[in-house]
């Protein structure tokens, strides 16, 4: 299955992959879970070792494993899992409860929701519908709360705030990645005493919507501020500074050039076309180019810089973008 999609649902916006079922409208609860493949409960079974070899000795073949214990899906009988006796199952309507809960509202929306590895990793992902758009931009974007569990022992059940839209196995580590670096997640630990944490997980989570709207109050004070040609290129030059030219080579110098032309294009290109004489347009031309044309030596460098990490350049964007709008024409 591409990106370890067993079974799920997205609602209006196909997935990548075309495996899941796409819905026109939201739904409820009760259909949410049975699109996602979350319609089943995880029974716990013992586990015995089959003693090959010598038959003559009195004792059973098929003994008991003490301190352990196997999870099965109700529903077909596939083992999830085998873990400690100690392990409590947290059940997939918990899951719903906590999404339910953290967002607080009559009618959630259920924006995607589904099934990984197997049916060992579940998640689901509803839609604040609290749409943000910078001005000029005709982009919305919407903050969302994403709820997971795993049945393979590999954590707990996890809450996050995040702007990325889960529809896969890549999309749910560039959730789970983003959150942490940013402090927007919250982990409960598998214990019957889930529900008792939800409410400290609603205040945490909803309380980065404080954080999404200062972002983004932001980027609509940078849209309003516009910047002419002459400021366009000595933001280039900032922002992709030239060594010395007492020790710059041509080849360096080209590369300085091509790294330029680079951000010109993304300022010049259609995702831009509204902003592009905007300090919002410059920031946004600089995280660009750093997420998606600077070169990097391995995917792991690249997923480092663009997620796992705060990127230093991304935090100078916005103070050297002032500076150049300062510094006049």
């Amino acid at each position: 299955m591409p990106a370890e999609f067993e079974q799920g649902f997205s609602v209006r916006e196909p997935a990548w992959h075309g495996l899941a079922t796409v819905l026109d409208e939201y739904p409820g609860r009760e259909e949410a879970m049975r699109l996602a493949g979350h319609d089943f409960r995880v029974i716990e079974v013992p586990v015995y070792a089959e003693i090959e070899g010598d038959t003559s000795f009195s004792f059973s073949p098929v003994q008991p494993v003490k301190g352990w214990k196997a999870l099965r899906k109700d529903s077909d009988g596939t083992v999830l899992n085998v873990v400690r006796d100690t392990y409590t199952v947290v059940q997939n309507d918990v899951l719903w409860d906590i999404v339910d809960a953290i967002v607080e509202q009559p009618a959630v929306k259920y924006e995607t929701a589904g099934v990984l590895k197997g049916g060992a990793v579940l998640w689901v992902l509803a839609r604040l519908d609290e749409p943000l758009q910078v001005p000029g931009d005709n982009t919305l974007v919407y903050p969302y709360i994403a709820v997971s569990t795993t049945h393979d022992g590999s954590g707990g059940v996890m809450g996050r705030a995040t702007w990325v839209r889960i529809i896969c196995w890549n999309t749910f580590t560039q959730a789970e990645a983003q959150s942490k670096r940013d402090g927007r997640e919250f982990h409960f630990r598998h214990t019957a005493r889930v529900h008792e944490r939800i409410e400290l997980a609603r205040e945490m989570l909803l309380g980065v919507r404080e954080d999404f709207r200062s972002t983004f109050a932001l980027m609509s004070e940078l849209a309003d501020v516009e910047v002419s040609d002459a400021q366009l290129e000595r933001f280039l030059v900032d922002f992709i500074p030239a060594p010395p030219e007492t020790i710059i080579s041509n080849r360096v110098a080209r590369n300085v050039e091509e790294a330029r032309d680079a951000v010109r294009s993304i300022l010049n290109g259609p995702t831009l076309a509204t902003t592009r004489n905007t300090a919002y347009g410059l920031v946004q031309a600089g995280v660009e180019y750093l997420d998606h044309v600077r070169g990097y030596r391995s995917n792991e460098t690249h997923l480092g810089r663009t997620l796992l990490r705060a990127e230093p350049l991304k935090a100078k964007l916005v103070p050297l973008v002032r500076e150049v709008i300062a510094a006049g024409a």
